[in-house]
């Protein structure tokens, strides 16, 4: 495959083509695995209500509004003004939510080396 350092160019094309086939063919008979420069971007973290984000609180990890505020590196304050309706929480603090709900006990698994 040509790289930054091998242009393709006039002199090239044929073996950069040949050598691109060959690893297409190689790959399609299992003997090597090629890079993948796709990335499936998720769609956005759904939005959560006061009663959702003290649900997973109280219910799925039963805890305190302070560990669950450790638990998302966040302050307690934050987290009761969320329970309030007072403020919604972010983007990044909105897919850490969606895991918990989706699987807690891998989340607390990630994150108990960092606790």
């Amino acid at each position: 495959m040509p790289t930054k350092k091998n242009k393709i160019n006039k002199h090239n094309f044929a073996n950069i083509i040949d050598e691109s086939l060959s690893e297409a063919l190689a790959h399609a008979e299992g003997k090597i695995t090629l890079k993948s420069e796709f990335l499936e971007i998720p769609q956005e973290p759904p939005l959560y209500t006061k009663t959702r984000i003290k649900k997973i609180r109280e219910n799925i990890l039963k805890v305190s509004q302070p560990v669950f505020a450790m638990l998302l590196a966040c302050s307690t304050s934050c987290v009761r003004s969320w329970e309030r309706g007072e403020n919604k929480p972010d983007g990044t603090a909105r897919r850490l939510l969606q895991l918990i709900e989706n699987d807690p006990k891998h989340f607390l698994e990630l994150i108990s080396s960092s606790i």
